[in-house]
């Protein structure tokens, strides 16, 4: 009942959590307006319950709203126990459960990992989230991690039973110039 309460949580705190992120730019230039747009489990539906290894559907791109184009970068971050995050963002393919970033999508616009974060890529713009276009999701599964030890996970469930992912997102106004944190609208 609980680890049912905990993922129901989980996604709802996720979902309300990334829901209208912008980003603020220098007063010389044109500021970028990123949307979020996550697709997971309607308020009200219930969460399956996971165990380590199992996944469940979500998604999450991002639309720029702005007048110039972007780049885009975001970091994923998660409740983590030994040093091992508990939650895994990525896609589920027929090879397995691949990371965010991890691999490349032969049309030419893919997400990829860098060190701490993972960046949107575009062979046809340079790199830059045109205005009013949709990057590919980020992610499209949440996995719980299969390496997770069923105590540890017990144990974290007692302390925080409500546990969620972070993206923290950020704007490079057309590639140039200082990272921009996002922050939610006022």
């Amino acid at each position: 009942m609980r680890a049912g309460r905990l993922l129901t949580a989980l996604v709802l705190a996720l979902l309300a959590g990334l829901w209208g992120l912008c980003f603020v730019l220098g007063p010389h230039e044109e500021p970028a307006e990123i949307q979020v747009v996550a697709v997971g489990s309607e308020d009200g539906e219930s969460a399956p319950v996971l165990q380590p290894g199992d996944a469940t559907d979500s998604s999450l791109s991002f639309v720029n709203n702005g007048l110039t184009g972007c780049k885009l970068r975001v970091r994923v971050c998660g409740p983590q126990i030994d040093g091992k995050p508990v939650l895994e963002a990525g896609h589920i393919r027929s090879e397995g459960f691949l990371e965010s970033g991890s691999t490349e999508d032969g049309g030419g616009e893919y997400w990829t990992a860098k060190g701490a974060y993972i960046y949107y890529k575009n062979s046809r713009t340079d790199d830059l989230l045109p205005p009013g276009r949709e990057t590919p999701p980020l992610y499209t599964a949440v996995r719980l991690n299969a390496q997770i030890d069923p105590e540890a996970l017990t144990a974290l469930r007692d302390i925080s039973p409500q546990q969620q992912l972070y993206v923290l997102a950020q704007a490079q106004p057309m590639g140039e110039g200082p990272w921009q944190e996002a922050i939610p609208p006022a």
